[in-house]
């Protein structure tokens, strides 16, 4: 008895190991099902849907569309599109997939995550979806020199960051699929390849953004400031976002942006009034209103038919649109102009050839966080927290998720 017993209890041992390992196999079988899953976003990392521009920046919409990946090379037309469903989705690819028919400062652009080709009314458009903190990495080296100071590039992650969660929270791209475009309009994406020191902010900044009362502000920056930094008056706020402030910026006040100079042809000035249908004769321009801190806010041209009111800080840069004309910076280097005026921290006076001379300084919008100023700060031993909370008013770093 003690003997059947003894086999009957070894039995039933073996029993039990038999199904303590096959609860490990399937754990293990689970653990590798898990891993082979696609990625998908967290709190800490959520996706964001990018929409990507023609070369230069210039349009939404392509007329043809090729790309390359898995040693495949797909052009695709609207008719193709549509023949295979309303939209061509490729999955990431390990090295990335390749849009032959779009260049950018960098050459060709190869993209990380998903892309998704989709057929609009005025052409085919071309969304890019991936995770956020790997968008960072192609952001920060497009809107800051990776060249810049570690702790300024920290800070610009921050903000970048801060500014692509707001704009996933607020969807203003919706109707396109998408939570922001390549361009300045929102953030330069994918102009520059990822550079190690950028890539380093993203990462040791991961995750971080820019709060006020426990919700992301709108974290704006901007290249050089004008001495001064402004708030979002400047755009027609009645009322300064409580974390905007104008302070005296003087680290960037030796930077070439930091002043400049160029003379605008009256007759290229007469040609936009006449666009606008005010008149044919231009008598005029003049500034009839700043903001606290001296930028421009309205400006007046005065034709032979009418008066014609320019106002918001982007309208008035784009009426005095330097165009091929040269601008001369602080340190006499010369720049040809392009479609917006550098700043709106300007004086006019005409000249005796009767053209207009501006004379103004620093260079973008002047809202948040100067770039150069950043760098500077950096320069002196400012760490990245310490640079945004100069900029920023009463103002946290939180985690996402």
């Amino acid at each position: 008895m003690k003997r059947v017993g003894f086999f009957y209890f070894e039995e039933k041992n073996n029993d039990c190991r038999r199904q303590r390992m096959m609860k490990v196999l399937i754990v293990i079988m689970m653990a590798g099902m898990w891993c082979m899953q696609p990625e998908k976003a967290s709190a800490a990392d959520p996706v964001i849907r990018v929409l990507l521009t023609t070369t230069d920046f210039n349009s939404r919409y392509h007329q043809e569309i090729t790309v390359s990946y898995d040693g495949k090379e797909i052009t695709y037309t609207a008719e193709e599109v549509k023949k295979q469903g309303d939209k061509v989705r490729i999955p990431a690819q390990k090295d990335g997939i390749r849009i032959l028919s779009i260049q950018r400062q960098s050459g060709t652009p190869v993209y990380d995550g998903s892309i998704e080709i989709i057929p609009k009314a005025e052409g085919l458009i071309i969304v890019n979806e991936l995770f956020l903190e790997k968008y960072l990495t192609r952001v920060v080296p497009s809107e800051m020199p990776a060249t810049y100071e570690k702790e300024a590039l920290k800070a610009q992650a921050v903000c970048a960051r801060t500014y692509a969660w707001k704009q996933i929270q607020e969807q203003r791209l919706h109707e396109l699929e998408a939570d922001v475009d390549d361009t300045v309009n929102f953030q330069v994406y994918g102009n520059m390849e990822p550079q190690k020191a950028a890539t380093e902010a993203v990462r040791e900044t991961e995750g971080q953004i820019l709060c006020q009362d426990g919700e992301a502000v709108e974290a704006y920056y901007f290249s050089t400031s004008a001495g001064v930094t402004s708030t979002d008056e400047i755009w027609g706020s009645d009322e300064a976002a409580p974390y905007l402030r104008s302070v005296p910026c003087k680290f960037d006040e030796e930077e070439p942006w930091s002043s400049w100079i160029v003379e605008l042809p009256w007759k290229m000035l007469e040609d936009r009034i006449r666009e606008k249908g005010k008149g044919t004769v231009l008598r005029s321009v003049t500034v009839t209103r700043r903001s606290e801190s001296g930028a421009a806010t309205a400006l007046e041209a005065v034709s032979d038919k009418d008066s014609c009111i320019i106002e918001n800080e982007y309208e008035i840069r784009k009426f005095l649109a330097p165009v091929n004309c040269m601008i001369t910076e602080k340190d006499g280097t010369e720049t040809t102009g392009g479609s917006l005026l550098p700043s709106a921290y300007f004086e006019l006076e005409r000249t005796q050839n009767g053209n207009l001379q501006v004379r103004g300084k620093g260079y973008g919008h002047g809202v948040g966080m100067s770039q150069t100023g950043a760098d500077k700060m950096a320069e002196q031993g400012y760490d990245y927290r310490e640079i945004l909370d100069y900029f920023f008013r009463n103002i946290t770093v939180e985690n996402l998720g």
